[in-house]
């Protein structure tokens, strides 16, 4: 299973640490995922990918008045896709890989 998500802590202007504390939860559940600009991808089975976006949302809950979640899943029975089969596919479609403007930067690019 695939699953999105966002958790948008209501109130606060800059995301960036409560987005380190959820990938620390990420990395503790022990299952895959793809941090992106907006939203964060999440591959494994159904038990695992809730438990571990329900641990990322009481963790923001925690610490903040209000929190919303969104989460957007996609669920195949007959063949089980993963996070970088994804855009692997597209680029082969494409026939290039696909521009990631941003993205390709590192921690210490940014210090």
């Amino acid at each position: 299973m695939l699953a999105q998500f966002t958790v948008h802590p209501l109130g606060e202007t800059h995301f960036s640490k409560d987005v380190a504390q959820m990938m620390k939860i990420l990395d503790e559940a022990g299952v895959e995922y793809c941090l992106g600009p907006m939203s964060t991808g999440v591959e494994g089975n159904w038990k695992d990918v809730m438990s571990a976006i329900h641990r990322c949302h009481e963790a923001m809950l925690e610490q903040n008045p209000r929190v919303v979640t969104t989460i957007t899943i996609d669920d195949r029975k007959e063949q089980p896709h993963h996070l970088d089969e994804v855009v692997s596919i597209v680029e082969k479609q494409l026939g290039h890989t696909a521009r990631q403007i941003g993205l390709r930067r590192r921690v210490s690019d940014l210090q």
